[in-house]
């Protein structure tokens, strides 16, 4: 099952944290840093797991580094503009579903649902696995991946350290409860 690391939530915390106390272009301490010692007592965690995921976001342009006694970090970007699926290849390496996905990348998602790889490009990127020239889910899989992958690029930092209300999903009018034991039949 898909999972998200300990470290990847750590990181979503950790980041939140900076954006919470406003270190962020626009935001209300957009000149201050954050040190990764006060991140790290806020959060319970290891001084060196915080500092090192913060210099990793620092490497990956995610953070800005400021040097010196007084040194730190702040977003290098406004929260609104940093997406889980960003913080998750920063920790996690680019997301991969199954082996085939990565290799073939899509085109487009049109609106019908159905992927497509690029014209001539069906098939033809290295993978590990012997059933893809007869695959039955390498189709589906791909449309699995592009929504998942969607949905991280969607998802921002201001939502996940709730600085902004977060949208719940209208409730779909082809879908009905379904029963609980509570529930008459």
């Amino acid at each position: 099952m898909l999972r998200i690391s300990k470290k990847a939530d750590y990181a979503v915390f950790l980041l939140g944290a900076i954006a919470r106390q406003g270190a962020f272009p626009g935001g209300t301490a957009q000149d201050s840093v954050v040190s990764a010692h006060e991140i790290a007592k806020q959060a319970g965690l290891n001084k060196s797991v915080v500092a090192n995921l913060l210099k990793e976001f620092a490497r990956q342009g995610v953070l800005d580094s400021v040097r010196g006694l007084r040194g730190g970090y702040r977003l290098a970007h406004p929260p609104s503009e940093i997406s889980l699926g960003q913080i998750l290849e920063v920790v996690e390496g680019k997301f991969v579903l199954v082996d085939c996905v990565p290799h073939e990348p899509l085109s487009f998602l049109p609106a019908n649902g159905e992927a497509k790889a690029p014209a001539g490009k069906e098939g033809t990127g290295p993978h590990d696995c012997s059933l893809i020239a007869f695959c039955p889910s390498k189709q589906p899989m791909r449309v699995v991946h592009q929504r998942i992958s969607a949905l991280f690029a969607e998802i921002r930092l201001d939502e996940l350290c709730s600085m902004k209300p977060v949208a719940t999903p209208a409730a779909t009018p082809d879908v009905k409860p379904s029963a609980t034991a509570d529930s008459p039949n």
